[in-house]
């Protein structure tokens, strides 16, 4: 069997923010801000997800929620040479553990819970390649 192009290492939460005054019936608009920093010589890619909610009756920020997660890869890569499926995949992976954080903080804050919904994150792949930084 081969082995997996990258895998995830670890990833930490570094921004949470969220307001639990969300009116009843409120729409919410969901936002995200993808971005990478690809370490060639060390073969590690760093991604940093943002994750922002607002109200849509209000336009108030409901949820801020920043986190990075530090991919490697099996092989020394460029970014030439960076698998097209790790963009999205690499958002796949690691949206769950976010979804999950915001329900369990708004649990533990004994309010109705915030479940972010499951989203495609394929609309991201751009993005995210664009906002790709380049360590050498």
């Amino acid at each position: 069997m081969e082995k997996a192009a990258f895998k995830l290492d670890e990833y930490h939460f570094t921004k949470a923010s969220l307001d639990f005054n969300i009116p009843d019936g409120a729409e919410l608009n969901i936002s995200f801000n993808p971005r990478g920093v690809l370490y060639v010589k060390e073969s590690r890619y760093e991604l940093n997800f943002d994750v922002k909610v607002e109200c849509k009756n209000t336009g108030t920020e409901v949820i801020n929620v920043s986190c990075v997660a530090l991919f490697s890869f099996g092989s020394p890569v460029t970014v030439a040479e960076i698998p097209e499926f790790f963009y999205p995949n690499s958002l796949a992976i690691v949206f769950p553990y976010i979804r999950a954080f915001v329900s369990t903080i708004s649990l533990q804050a004994n309010v109705t819970p915030v479940v972010l919904p499951t989203v495609n994150l394929m609309g991201l792949t751009e993005d995210l390649k664009k906002q790709t930084t380049v360590i050498e």
